[in-house]
């Protein structure tokens, strides 16, 4: 044979070489897109029902300790507090790190 065609050859090899591998690259690429929506969606709807589980909890905490106290606001008002101190601590927090003057 001559240089020519071996040359011809090789490269004829190469490229479905090149085919295949791209093809296979494509198909686990595909999976592992897969996978990790299914993680991410699973993840997101835990965080979701957390969310939704806590905020529940705490309207009932808040009913109960308005049955208890008598005055549905002022159980508000106690259940409100350790968001609003939270709330000015981060505030205070924040603006001490944003100032310009350190």
């Amino acid at each position: 044979m001559s240089t020519i065609r071996l040359v011809a050859e090789a490269v004829r090899l190469a490229s479905t070489l090149a085919v295949k591998e791209i093809a296979l690259f494509s198909g686990e690429v595909d999976r592992i897109a897969r996978v990790v929506s299914g993680w991410t969606l699973w993840g997101g709807t835990i965080v979701l029902l957390a969310c939704v589980s806590g905020f529940l909890l705490l309207m009932a905490a808040v009913k109960g300790l308005g049955t208890l106290l008598g005055s549905e606001a002022l159980a508000a008002v106690i259940g409100a507090a350790p968001f609003a101190l939270a709330a000015a601590l981060l505030t205070r927090w924040g603006l001490r790190k944003m100032d310009l003057r350190r």
